[in-house]
């Protein structure tokens, strides 16, 4: 019984392919927006956390706070030599030097963030080679014109053969190098220094041995931050503590939180925050979108009860129940509702592919989001379609026959 009323329902909704397409569209958006965005969501999610797992629980990040520093409050190489020589449990130190340049090199101006690197940065931030070769030691202690980029502007600005060998073009203020282009990598740092800006504002990232980078920026000798490594994550609240004296002593500055300790656990934190804030928000959004599809699929099983009010009469007529007619009415709200959620899916899942290639995530869907997409799919249906089933199902046989 049950698969003839499926049946029949599956017709009388093929036999209005237009109008039921429409009415499943809020329900397509809805789900398609879930999909899309907690599958890149959680990609980025576990992107992030997965390289800071490679970092290691031991790293931190001091920084100088702009707000409150003077141009004498900054941090200078002699003062990374100095902590390196004298806070004990420290592994290693290197300064987090940022800098932007432009290109010409791709038929027009590309901004270019420049990551300095040194020994201790490579090993703090697991800089790792997909292609090509790591700097070598020769490239980090002297002023050589060499590059790696990172992988995800490799997919962006050459989409064919990996570019090792070739030589970019770049411009800081006026001032030209050529750089070769040694390798392909990525980094911890680099991900977190381009997820904000996605998509066609994203700039391409290049890794340039810090000695080169000082020198070509022309005028930048202190940094705002530096990352260090403690012996271990015991030890890295007192690695930091120690870091900070050094510095207030060293620049005259003590009692003013001028200097600032981020620690990697601290990280993690903050992206699993930022990521769980971005999913309820479009949890809601989506909620709301999907609230209007049910109210479509109420409103369109309205009008169809209406328009078939002489069937209803006739089945009505030859021995159907309230139990029949209510079933049917229903049967096609869900396979309206799960048939939407369906096609959403699968434009969710593509959705999500598209924004997680431009994002440089790679998407990840789990079975259990597929379940409850389909679940609270075919919930709406059962939901929105009782209203319109019931009043189909109370009409009186007589009465049906008489409409026009």
């Amino acid at each position: 019984m049950i698969r003839e009323q499926i049946s029949n329902a599956w017709q009388m909704l093929r036999g209005n392919r237009a109008r039921s397409f429409l009415t499943m569209l809020g329900i397509i958006v809805g789900i398609a927006s879930v999909i899309a965005i907690v599958s890149v969501g959680e990609g980025a999610t576990k992107g992030i956390i997965g390289q800071f797992d490679q970092v290691g629980a031991s790293s931190l990040l001091v920084s100088v706070s702009s707000g409150q520093a003077t141009e004498d409050d900054y941090i200078t190489q002699e003062d990374v030599d100095m902590i390196r020589q004298t806070v004990r449990d420290l592994r290693f130190i290197s300064v987090d030097f940022k800098m932007m340049a432009k290109t010409e090199d791709f038929g027009e101006s590309t901004t270019v963030m420049i990551i300095g690197v040194d020994q201790d940065f490579l090993r703090i931030s697991n800089l790792t080679i997909t292609d090509g070769r790591q700097f070598s030691l020769p490239e980090l202690e002297r002023n050589v014109p060499s590059i790696i980029v990172e992988e995800e502007s490799i997919k962006r600005f050459y989409p064919g053969e990996p570019p090792v060998g070739e030589t970019l073009k770049l411009n800081r203020r006026g001032q030209l190098m050529d750089a070769e282009i040694v390798g392909v990598g990525y980094s911890l740092f680099s991900q977190l220094s381009a997820t904000a800006d996605a998509g066609a504002n994203r700039p391409m990232i290049v890794y340039m041995p810090v000695t080169t980078a000082m020198q070509f920026s022309g005028d930048e000798t202190n940094f705002q931050n530096i990352l260090a490594m403690a012996e271990s994550p015991e030890r890295i609240e007192a690695t930091g503590e120690q870091i900070i004296r050094l510095l207030e002593a060293r620049h005259g500055n003590k009692g003013e939180n001028i200097y600032q300790i981020t620690e990697t656990a601290q990280l993690m934190e903050q992206a699993d925050t930022v990521a769980n804030i971005f999913t309820s928000f479009i949890a809601v959004v989506a909620a709301i979108s999907l609230l209007v599809g049910g109210i479509g699929v109420m409103n369109i099983m309205l009008v169809s009860v209406t328009e078939r009010t002489r069937e209803i009469g006739l089945r009505k007529a030859l021995g159907a129940t309230m139990n029949d007619i209510m079933w049917q009415f229903l049967i096609e709200s869900v396979i309206l509702t799960f048939t939407g959620g369906v096609i959403g899916i699968i434009s969710g899942t593509l959705l999500g592919r598209i924004l997680g290639y431009y994002i440089g995530f790679a998407p990840v869907l789990e079975i259990k989001t597929i379940l409850i997409a389909v679940l609270f799919s075919s919930a709406i249906g059962l939901f929105f379609g009782l209203y319109p089933a019931r009043k189909a199902a109370k009409l009186s046989p007589i009465d049906a026959l008489r409409h026009e």
